[in-house]
Order: structure tokens, then C-alpha cells, then sequence
């Protein structure tokens, strides 16, 4: 029976998800070289390193990893701590203005989500 895709692989596909999942369970900025060991951790066959660091260079390009240079490499960590945070960043980067204007049309009519707003607003 084939497994059921989560909210994360519909998001990104199956091994982009693991990536990431890989970069969360480790918890700081990780190397190609480290990530390549825990995504492959049970996996048959497993995959090359090359492969992982083209998964790695492309959800970086995509903003869903953050990369930077250490040394002759890059470092690289999660900009969001969970998939709806993937999603959320997804559609301010896709429509911009637009998505924010109209995420606040929607806080304005519940006076709970539009007080948690201004909090949020207001800490940065």
C-alpha cells in the first residue's frame, strides 16, 4: 500500500520533504555532508551526496532553507519551524502585498486574531 503523502511532501514532494524534515530533527545549521547522513539513515538505496546537495541549493533558491558560506561550503537551516510556516512564507513571497492586505481583512473581522496581530506588530 503506497504511503500517504503529509501537508509537507503536498508542499515541496517527497524528497524535498525529507530534507527538511532532516534539517528540523537536527536542529542548527547543517553541512550537505551531515544532512546526507540523517536523510539517508534507513534508506535503500541511498542517495548521493550530489543529489542532496542539489535538493539543498534548490529550497534554498525557493527560500525554504537559508544557506550560508563556512568555509569551502555552505551551512544551511529551516527559515520556518513547520510546514504551515513553509505555506505562509510561500504565499508572501508568491503574492506579496496582496496576501497581507487581505490576511488583515480577514484578522479585522475577529477581534482575538486582530488584538494577537497588533501584539505581533508591535514586538518587532
Amino acid at each position: 500500500m503506497p504511503k500517504r503523502a503529509d501537508d509537507l511532501e503536498k508542499l515541496l514532494g517527497p524528497l524535498e520533504a525529507d530534507v527538511v524534515r532532516a534539517a528540523w530533527a537536527i536542529g542548527e545549521p547543517v553541512s550537505v555532508r551531515q544532512l546526507l547522513g540523517r536523510v539517508n539513515d534507513g534508506r535503500s538505496p541511498q542517495l548521493a551526496y550530489t543529489t542532496v546537495m542539489t535538493v539543498m541549493n534548490r529550497l534554498a533558491e525557493k527560500g525554504i532553507l537559508r544557506r550560508r558560506k563556512q568555509g569551502r561550503g555552505y551551512l544551511y537551516e529551516p527559515v520556518a519551524a513547520d510546514p504551515a510556516g513553509l505555506a505562509v512564507r510561500g504565499v508572501v513571497r508568491d503574492f506579496g502585498e496582496a496576501a497581507i492586505a487581505h490576511l488583515v481583512d480577514e484578522a479585522k473581522s475577529d477581534p482575538k486574531v486582530l488584538k494577537r496581530l497588533q501584539r505581533l506588530l508591535e514586538q518587532e
